[in-house]
């Protein structure tokens, strides 16, 4: 008897140590969930690819997503210059962002708001600065990424947007981490009011 409880004890012991072991009949499959599709947007189109673009500036250059992509990551910061309550957060997005790596895009479509240049110089003007940014107008591209409310920042690494910031943002210093950051947050910048977030059109 002692021998048969022995052999079980045996038998029993080398099946536990097997465990884990034996590969399972069934194999995994990856499920994976593609966003970005019709009915599936997320928030601020994060995580999704940027549009495709063809802008020319307030200098005559001109801009694409391959053009804006050869620095690695970039910004688009989406405003408007009848927007007063935006000029805090283009005076810490240009104090943060290094050159070449911000695109100052115009999502009012009316005729009254399309010159760049005028843009330019009224914001150089405002903040007693030179301001070495392209100045884009841009309603279209707004369009094609829901843009309302604003100012409106988005991080974008290989035309894909990382990360999304909306309202009221002046601080340079949040910026520069968030731009550097591996997992940018995103999200509304600062609690405010929705009404005055909204687009005051």
């Amino acid at each position: 008897m002692d021998k048969i409880i022995s052999a079980l004890l045996v038998l029993l012991f080398s099946i536990s140590s097997l465990s884990g072991c034996v590969e399972p009949d069934t194999e995994e499959v990856d499920v994976v969930i593609e966003i970005c599709t019709e009915g599936n947007i997320p928030e601020w189109y994060v995580g999704c690819t940027f549009p495709s673009f063809d802008l020319v500036d307030q200098n005559g250059t001109h801009w694409n997503e391959s053009s804006a992509n050869e620095s690695g990551r970039w910004v688009a910061y989406f405003s408007a210059s009848w927007c007063t309550h935006c000029k805090p957060t283009i005076d810490a997005l240009d104090e943060s962002i290094m050159p070449h790596h911000l695109l100052i895009v115009n999502k009012h479509e009316s005729n009254d708001s399309s010159n760049m240049t005028q843009w330019h110089l009224m914001i150089e003007e405002e903040l007693n600065r030179s301001i070495n940014r392209p100045f884009l107008h841009a309603p279209s591209l707004a369009e094609n990424l829901s843009v309302t409310s604003i100012p409106h920042v988005l991080l974008i690494e290989n035309n894909t947007i990382l990360s999304a910031r909306v309202g009221l943002w002046d601080s340079a210093h949040e910026m520069s981490m968030w731009f550097n950051a591996t997992s940018p947050e995103s999200g509304y910048a600062q609690a405010m009011n929705m009404d005055d977030m909204g687009d005051m059109e």
